[in-house]
This record gives C-alpha cells, sequence and structure tokens, in this order.
C-alpha cells in the first residue's frame, strides 16, 4: 500500500532550520512533506534521488530578461 503520493527516495536530506543531514526518504502527500526517514518509505510514485541532495526552499530567480514586460514574469 502506498503511504504517500511522491517518496523522494535515498538521497543526502539536508534541513538548514533543524540541522537534518542524514540520507533517508522523504514522502509527500498532498502536495506537502509528510514525513522523513531513515527506513524505506511507500509511494505511489518513487523517485531515486541517490547521490543527490534533497533540500527545502532553492528557487533559482536568475533571468537573462531585457525588457521591463520579461523583467515582471
Amino acid at each position: 500500500m502506498a503511504d504517500f503520493d511522491v517518496v523522494v527516495a535515498g538521497g543526502r536530506v539536508i534541513d538548514p532550520e533543524t540541522g537534518l543531514d542524514r540520507v533517508g526518504d522523504v514522502g509527500i502527500r498532498g502536495g506537502s512533506i509528510a514525513a522523513v526517514g531513515v527506513e524505506p518509505l511507500a509511494g505511489r510514485v518513487r523517485l531515486d534521488a541517490a547521490g543527490l541532495v534533497v533540500a527545502p526552499g532553492f528557487i533559482d530567480l536568475h533571468s537573462h530578461a531585457q525588457t521591463v514586460p520579461s523583467m515582471r514574469m
């Protein structure tokens, strides 16, 4: 049975707010992080993050816009 909609599996999970830094799974339900665990989590979709860093809140706003309307995008 799938406990989560999506599981990001086996990545290095880092959360600067709590100091968490370990390899584990992240379970996502309803668009929100519902669990972080070192034991494998079950989900309808499983994304392999082995060798990658999984961390919250990084948004790249880098742009090469040259006009005011495109800068507003």
